[in-house]
């Protein structure tokens, strides 16, 4: 037995064990090579013929091998014939090598296999050694949804936040918690910022769709097997606040970026050998599906709408039941479907820490409504608190402009993360294809993957993105001389029609506020100060 070394992806490598061979004086056997789990093996036909030859040192014996006959078994057990051999003699060495009619090695002609979905590699490695076989299966899953931000909302309802300028606000995500401690993932690809975001159907590029111009995507360096999706300048999008002002920061209108129709895109690569290959998945980044409309479709969802305090308008449960993948050409797993459930809804509420902090929660609900923030997933960016302050009767509110600059975050904000699970659909073209077979055999759950959200390295490595923020005080209606209602309030207010309630006053109702940003989304959160 010898080995050697091969470098698969961004600094994996894995040690290959190479069966010597050797050849009987004459004669046929069969043997075979495996992929690995559910990739299949690689069976074929060695034929020995001994030879001789007379170098310039006298007469040599040798045994010149031919492997043949290959077949490709799936991990169906569909056989799939490969044509072409490969072939090296054995017993000629040193000296003696292209000696008097003795021949050099004569390796090849290598093999390349195009399948479906898949490429096979066949190459003689040199005498004493069979050949190398390796087995490249491209493909991808379609999720039901990626989050690609999170927005907080200002307090106001003449407030808003403007994230056009940001180049941050962004989603870090790695599926590397899916797979079975027998697999192992790395990043197939490099990307740049910047990098397009195509459309797939037909488990291939769709030549017909335009690349995304709002997302693109890059590589993040903390996590060798994240991907980051960021929102480009193109994309102009304002926060507004509540539409009650006397509710002060409510939490109910935050908006969730949710991406409805992603594809994940990955590479499983791996080496036959005699005792079963080592199966190397690899992460390819993303794109969208365009059995959707013909472009990357990202909604935004309020917080209020998933923890039940808003009604769930009609446009978003139109978006959430994505009726385009309740087509045959999907494969979903049994007692599943293309609409977003009531778990996938919590799930997407779950990476809001404040879905919470509503009118609903009083000033003293520290656990959920932390106040300052949790110091690792957020970072304050001022020095001093901002006014939200109602004025004197007879004069306007106080309307103020401000720009904050995404700082760097220390290096504490890279241990952020949030692992969500959620099912995927195949298209019919991976169902028993080898790509769906081998991918999810490498699964811990059958049509489960976890994704796990965390801090990009950008956010320690760039302090390019801002927001620009107009705060409006609230108003001040005059009644006998003074305001009424006062702000902030003695009770808490119900923010869709703005009537008082009889509940403690609300997290949220304070005169002054702080400014945070989001180490996990690259956005701004306001908190209440003093509360």
């Amino acid at each position: 037995m010898c080995a050697y070394f091969r470098q698969l992806g961004r600094g994996v490598f894995v040690i290959l064990g190479m069966l010597w061979i050797t050849a009987p004086a004459s004669g046929q056997t069969n043997a075979s090579v495996s992929f690995g789990a559910n990739l299949g093996s690689l069976t074929y036909q060695t034929t020995s013929t001994p030879r001789q030859c007379v170098s310039a040192y006298g007469p040599v014996s040798y045994t010149y091998v031919t492997y043949s006959n290959f077949n490709y078994i799936a991990g169906d057990n569909t056989s799939y014939p490969i044509p072409g051999s490969t072939y090296s003699d054995i017993g000629v060495g040193g000296r003696y090598v292209g000696s008097g009619n003795c021949p050099i090695y004569p390796l090849g002609p290598n093999i390349s296999y195009v399948g479906n979905t898949y490429t096979i590699t066949i190459t003689a490695l040199g005498p004493g050694h069979p050949h190398l076989a390796q087995i490249v299966v491209q493909g991808y899953i379609n999720p039901k949804y990626l989050v690609l931000g999170l927005y907080y909302a200002p307090p106001g309802h003449s407030s808003s936040v403007d994230y056009t300028n940001s180049t941050l606000v962004s989603s870090t995500t790695t599926t590397k918690d899916s797979y079975s401690n027998s697999y192992s993932i790395t990043q197939g690809e490099s990307f740049s910022y910047g990098s397009p975001i195509k459309g797939y159907k037909d488990s291939k590029i769709d030549g017909g769709a335009s690349t995304s111009s709002t997302y693109t995507q890059s590589s993040t360096t903390t996590d060798s097997t994240a991907v980051t999706v960021q929102k480009t300048t193109s994309l102009a999008f304002k926060v507004p606040g509540p539409v009650c002002d006397y509710c002060g920061v409510d939490h109910d209108y935050d908006q969730i970026a949710v991406w409805l129709n992603p594809v994940a895109i990955f590479t499983l690569t791996s080496i036959g050998v005699s005792s079963g290959g080592s199966v190397i998945i690899q992460s390819n980044g993303y794109g969208f599906s365009t059995w959707d409309q013909p472009g990357i479709d990202v909604y935004y969802v309020y917080a209020g709408e998933l923890n039940g305090d808003l009604p769930i308008r009609p446009a978003t449960a139109t978006a959430f039941a994505r009726s385009w993948a309740n087509s045959t050409a999907f494969i979903w797993p049994t007692g599943d479907g293309p609409g977003l459930t009531a778990s996938d809804e919590q799930n997407i509420l779950k990476l809001d820490p404040y879905w919470n902090c509503t009118y609903k929660s009083p000033v003293s609900d520290s656990t959920d409504c932390s106040n300052p923030p949790n110091s690792t997933l957020y970072t304050q960016t001022l020095n001093a608190s901002f006014p939200y302050q109602q004025p004197e009767p007879g004069i306007g509110p106080d309307n103020t402009d401000y720009k904050w600059t995404y700082t760097n975050t220390d290096m504490v904000g890279t241990t952020v993360s949030q692992t969500l699970s959620q099912t995927f659909s195949l298209e019919q073209t991976f169902g028993v294809s080898v790509f769906g077979l081998g991918y999810q055999e490498s699964l811990k759950q059958a049509w489960t993957t976890a994704t796990t959200y965390e801090t990009s390295s950008q956010f320690t490595s760039s302090n390019t993105s801002s927001a620009e923020a107009s705060i409006t005080g609230p108003t001040c209606s005059v009644q006998n001389g003074a305001c009424n209602p006062i702000y902030p309030p003695s009770n808490a207010y119900y923010p869709v029609n703005c009537t008082p309630l009889q509940l403690p006053t609300a997290f949220g109702q304070g005169n002054n506020m702080y400014i945070y940003q989001d180490n996990l989304f690259g956005t701004f959160l306001f908190a209440p100060y003093g509360q």
